[in-house]
Protein backbone atom coordinates (compact mmCIF):
# COMPACT_ATOMS: atom_id res chain seq x y z
CA UNK A 1 0.00 0.00 0.00
CA UNK A 2 1.36 3.41 -1.00
CA UNK A 3 2.38 5.38 2.07
CA UNK A 4 0.44 8.56 2.74
CA UNK A 5 3.60 10.07 4.26
CA UNK A 6 5.64 9.20 1.16
CA UNK A 7 3.02 10.77 -1.11
CA UNK A 8 3.05 13.90 1.05
CA UNK A 9 6.87 14.18 0.90
CA UNK A 10 7.02 13.56 -2.85
CA UNK A 11 4.24 16.06 -3.52
CA UNK A 12 5.88 18.73 -1.34
CA UNK A 13 9.27 18.13 -2.99
CA UNK A 14 7.66 18.33 -6.43
CA UNK A 15 6.10 21.66 -5.44
CA UNK A 16 9.54 22.97 -4.45
CA UNK A 17 11.01 21.80 -7.77
CA UNK A 18 8.13 23.33 -9.71
CA UNK A 19 8.67 26.77 -8.17
CA UNK A 20 12.46 26.55 -8.53
CA UNK A 21 12.12 25.75 -12.23
CA UNK A 22 10.23 29.00 -12.80
CA UNK A 23 13.60 30.72 -12.44
CA UNK A 24 12.43 32.72 -9.44
CA UNK A 25 15.48 31.70 -7.40
CA UNK A 26 18.09 31.73 -10.15
CA UNK A 27 19.87 34.71 -8.56
CA UNK A 28 19.73 33.50 -4.97
CA UNK A 29 23.11 33.27 -3.22
CA UNK A 30 24.43 29.69 -3.25
CA UNK A 31 27.84 28.03 -3.18
CA UNK A 32 28.63 26.64 -6.61
CA UNK A 33 31.76 25.07 -8.04
CA UNK A 34 34.21 22.52 -6.71
CA UNK A 35 36.53 25.31 -5.62
CA UNK A 36 34.04 25.99 -2.82
CA UNK A 37 34.98 22.65 -1.21
CA UNK A 38 38.20 21.63 0.51
CA UNK A 39 38.11 18.08 -0.87
CA UNK A 40 40.18 17.71 -4.02
CA UNK A 41 38.42 16.80 -7.24
CA UNK A 42 39.03 13.20 -8.35
CA UNK A 43 40.91 12.48 -5.12
CA UNK A 44 40.15 8.77 -5.61
CA UNK A 45 40.83 8.08 -9.32
CA UNK A 46 39.01 4.72 -9.55
CA UNK A 47 35.71 6.22 -8.31
CA UNK A 48 33.51 7.98 -10.92
CA UNK A 49 32.66 10.91 -8.63
CA UNK A 50 34.31 14.35 -8.63
CA UNK A 51 34.46 14.43 -4.82
CA UNK A 52 34.00 10.82 -3.67
CA UNK A 53 33.91 11.40 0.08
CA UNK A 54 31.45 14.32 -0.09
CA UNK A 55 29.41 12.32 -2.62
CA UNK A 56 29.19 8.96 -0.87
CA UNK A 57 28.46 10.43 2.57
CA UNK A 58 25.05 11.43 1.24
CA UNK A 59 24.03 7.77 1.40
CA UNK A 60 24.04 8.29 5.16
CA UNK A 61 20.75 10.20 4.91
CA UNK A 62 19.13 7.20 3.25
CA UNK A 63 20.50 4.88 5.93
CA UNK A 64 19.34 7.12 8.80
CA UNK A 65 15.85 7.42 7.32
CA UNK A 66 15.60 3.73 6.48
CA UNK A 67 16.69 2.67 9.98
CA UNK A 68 13.85 4.54 11.71
CA UNK A 69 11.13 4.31 9.05
CA UNK A 70 9.79 0.86 10.08
CA UNK A 71 9.55 1.97 13.72
CA UNK A 72 7.36 4.98 13.01
CA UNK A 73 5.42 3.20 10.29
CA UNK A 74 4.49 0.49 12.77
CA UNK A 75 3.08 3.08 15.18
CA UNK A 76 1.27 4.99 12.39
CA UNK A 77 3.27 8.11 13.22
CA UNK A 78 2.63 10.26 10.14
CA UNK A 79 5.16 12.95 11.07
CA UNK A 80 7.75 10.34 11.97
CA UNK A 81 7.26 8.60 8.63
CA UNK A 82 7.38 11.92 6.79
CA UNK A 83 10.61 12.84 8.54
CA UNK A 84 12.21 9.53 7.55
CA UNK A 85 11.05 9.83 3.94
CA UNK A 86 12.37 13.39 3.79
CA UNK A 87 15.75 12.10 4.95
CA UNK A 88 15.76 9.47 2.19
CA UNK A 89 14.69 11.96 -0.50
CA UNK A 90 17.20 14.51 0.81
CA UNK A 91 19.94 11.96 0.18
CA UNK A 92 19.23 12.15 -3.55
CA UNK A 93 18.95 15.94 -3.49
CA UNK A 94 22.31 16.31 -1.76
CA UNK A 95 23.86 13.84 -4.20
CA UNK A 96 22.54 15.82 -7.17
CA UNK A 97 23.90 19.07 -5.75
CA UNK A 98 27.40 17.67 -5.21
CA UNK A 99 27.61 15.93 -8.59
CA UNK A 100 25.97 18.52 -10.87
CA UNK A 101 26.83 21.79 -9.08
CA UNK A 102 23.88 23.70 -10.59
CA UNK A 103 22.05 26.68 -9.14
CA UNK A 104 18.72 24.91 -9.02
CA UNK A 105 19.96 21.78 -7.25
CA UNK A 106 21.68 24.07 -4.72
CA UNK A 107 18.45 26.00 -4.14
CA UNK A 108 16.47 22.77 -3.71
CA UNK A 109 19.06 21.56 -1.20
CA UNK A 110 18.79 24.77 0.83
CA UNK A 111 15.00 24.86 0.74
CA UNK A 112 14.48 21.24 1.75
CA UNK A 113 16.97 21.73 4.60
CA UNK A 114 14.68 24.30 6.26
CA UNK A 115 11.68 22.10 5.51
CA UNK A 116 13.21 19.16 7.37
CA UNK A 117 13.95 21.30 10.44
CA UNK A 118 10.35 22.55 10.35
CA UNK A 119 9.13 18.96 10.38
CA UNK A 120 11.24 18.23 13.42
CA UNK A 121 9.47 21.08 15.22
CA UNK A 122 5.99 20.01 14.10
CA UNK A 123 6.74 16.41 15.01
CA UNK A 124 8.20 17.11 18.45
CA UNK A 125 5.45 19.59 19.41
CA UNK A 126 2.85 16.92 18.65
CA UNK A 127 4.10 15.10 21.77
CA UNK A 128 2.48 15.82 25.15
CA UNK A 129 4.65 18.62 26.53
CA UNK A 130 4.63 22.34 27.17
CA UNK A 131 6.83 25.37 26.89
CA UNK A 132 7.15 28.66 25.03
CA UNK A 133 7.87 27.18 21.60
CA UNK A 134 5.61 24.16 22.00
CA UNK A 135 2.60 26.18 23.13
CA UNK A 136 3.16 28.80 20.42
CA UNK A 137 3.41 26.22 17.62
CA UNK A 138 0.34 24.40 18.91
CA UNK A 139 -1.62 27.65 18.98
CA UNK A 140 -1.18 27.89 15.20
CA UNK A 141 -2.96 25.71 12.68
CA UNK A 142 -0.34 23.14 11.65
CA UNK A 143 -0.58 23.77 7.88
CA UNK A 144 0.06 27.47 8.64
CA UNK A 145 3.31 26.55 10.42
CA UNK A 146 4.39 24.54 7.37
CA UNK A 147 3.38 27.37 5.04
CA UNK A 148 5.35 29.97 7.01
CA UNK A 149 8.38 27.68 6.89
CA UNK A 150 7.88 27.18 3.16
CA UNK A 151 7.66 30.92 2.52
CA UNK A 152 10.65 31.72 4.74
CA UNK A 153 13.00 30.68 1.93
CA UNK A 154 11.77 33.67 -0.07
CA UNK A 155 13.97 35.76 2.24
CA UNK A 156 16.87 34.54 0.12
CA UNK A 157 15.52 36.56 -2.82
CA UNK A 158 15.80 39.81 -0.89
CA UNK A 159 19.01 39.23 1.06
CA UNK A 160 22.27 37.39 0.52
CA UNK A 161 21.93 35.98 4.03
CA UNK A 162 18.21 35.31 3.75
CA UNK A 163 18.68 31.55 3.73
CA UNK A 164 21.11 31.73 6.65
CA UNK A 165 18.57 33.68 8.70
CA UNK A 166 15.76 31.26 7.85
CA UNK A 167 17.92 28.22 8.63
CA UNK A 168 19.16 29.67 11.94
CA UNK A 169 15.58 30.34 13.09
CA UNK A 170 14.47 26.84 12.05
CA UNK A 171 17.37 25.23 13.92
CA UNK A 172 16.91 27.24 17.13
CA UNK A 173 13.16 26.57 17.21
CA UNK A 174 13.65 22.83 16.57
CA UNK A 175 16.29 22.54 19.32
CA UNK A 176 14.13 24.46 21.78
CA UNK A 177 11.09 22.28 20.97
CA UNK A 178 13.17 19.17 21.55
CA UNK A 179 14.41 20.53 24.86
CA UNK A 180 10.88 21.31 26.02
CA UNK A 181 9.73 17.80 25.08
CA UNK A 182 12.64 16.32 27.02
CA UNK A 183 11.77 18.41 30.10
CA UNK A 184 8.19 17.17 29.96
CA UNK A 185 8.70 13.42 29.52
CA UNK A 186 12.44 12.92 29.47
CA UNK A 187 14.86 10.84 31.48
CA UNK A 188 18.59 10.22 31.49
CA UNK A 189 18.35 8.40 28.16
CA UNK A 190 16.53 11.22 26.39
CA UNK A 191 18.98 13.70 27.95
CA UNK A 192 21.90 11.80 26.41
CA UNK A 193 20.20 11.57 23.03
CA UNK A 194 19.25 15.26 23.07
CA UNK A 195 22.85 16.13 23.94
CA UNK A 196 24.15 14.09 21.00
CA UNK A 197 21.69 15.79 18.66
CA UNK A 198 22.84 19.23 19.87
CA UNK A 199 26.52 18.31 19.43
CA UNK A 200 25.74 17.19 15.88
CA UNK A 201 23.87 20.45 15.19
CA UNK A 202 26.82 22.53 16.35
CA UNK A 203 29.24 20.35 14.39
CA UNK A 204 27.08 20.62 11.28
CA UNK A 205 27.33 24.42 11.31
CA UNK A 206 30.88 24.92 12.55
CA UNK A 207 32.55 22.28 10.39
CA UNK A 208 30.76 23.43 7.26
CA UNK A 209 31.89 27.02 7.83
CA UNK A 210 35.42 25.80 8.59
CA UNK A 211 35.71 23.65 5.45
CA UNK A 212 38.06 25.91 3.47
CA UNK A 213 39.96 27.38 6.45
CA UNK A 214 40.68 23.86 7.74
CA UNK A 215 42.25 22.92 4.41
CA UNK A 216 45.42 24.81 5.31
CA UNK A 217 45.83 22.98 8.62
CA UNK A 218 44.24 19.59 7.94
CA UNK A 219 46.16 16.94 6.01
CA UNK A 220 43.68 14.08 5.28
CA UNK A 221 41.76 14.98 2.13
CA UNK A 222 38.93 12.61 3.03
CA UNK A 223 38.30 14.37 6.36
CA UNK A 224 37.40 17.80 5.00
CA UNK A 225 35.24 20.11 7.10
CA UNK A 226 32.33 19.70 4.70
CA UNK A 227 32.56 15.90 4.82
CA UNK A 228 32.64 15.92 8.63
CA UNK A 229 29.71 18.36 8.71
CA UNK A 230 27.70 15.89 6.63
CA UNK A 231 28.42 13.18 9.19
CA UNK A 232 27.07 15.55 11.85
CA UNK A 233 24.05 16.33 9.68
CA UNK A 234 23.22 12.64 9.35
CA UNK A 235 23.71 12.39 13.10
CA UNK A 236 21.17 15.18 13.64
CA UNK A 237 18.57 13.22 11.72
CA UNK A 238 19.32 9.94 13.46
CA UNK A 239 19.28 11.39 16.97
CA UNK A 240 16.19 13.55 16.34
CA UNK A 241 14.32 10.36 15.45
CA UNK A 242 15.79 8.53 18.44
CA UNK A 243 14.76 11.36 20.76
CA UNK A 244 11.13 11.11 19.68
CA UNK A 245 11.29 7.32 19.96
CA UNK A 246 12.62 7.53 23.54
CA UNK A 247 10.07 10.17 24.55
CA UNK A 248 7.23 8.09 23.09
CA UNK A 249 8.48 5.06 24.99
CA UNK A 250 8.58 7.11 28.20
CA UNK A 251 5.04 8.32 27.56
CA UNK A 252 3.78 4.76 27.06
CA UNK A 253 5.46 3.71 30.31
CA UNK A 254 3.87 6.65 32.14
CA UNK A 255 0.42 5.73 30.84
CA UNK A 256 0.86 2.09 31.87
CA UNK A 257 1.96 3.13 35.35
CA UNK A 258 -0.96 5.55 35.61
CA UNK A 259 -3.50 2.93 34.50
CA UNK A 260 -2.11 0.46 37.06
Amino acid sequence: MFSRALFYVLFATFLHILLINTGLFDHVTTELGYEMYAEKVNSVPFLPFPMPFNTLINLGYTIAGAVWLPTFKQTNDFWGESFCWYSIVYSGIQLARIVYQTQRTAVLDQWITTTIFCHVTVWVTSLPSGGVVTNFVRSIYRPVVLLVSFLSYFLSIYSEIGFDIALAVHMVVAVRAGYEAHLARGNSQSKAVFGKACVCSVGFVVLKLADLPLRDFWTPNCLSGHFLSKICDVGQIYYAAELVYVLNKNLEQFRRNFSD
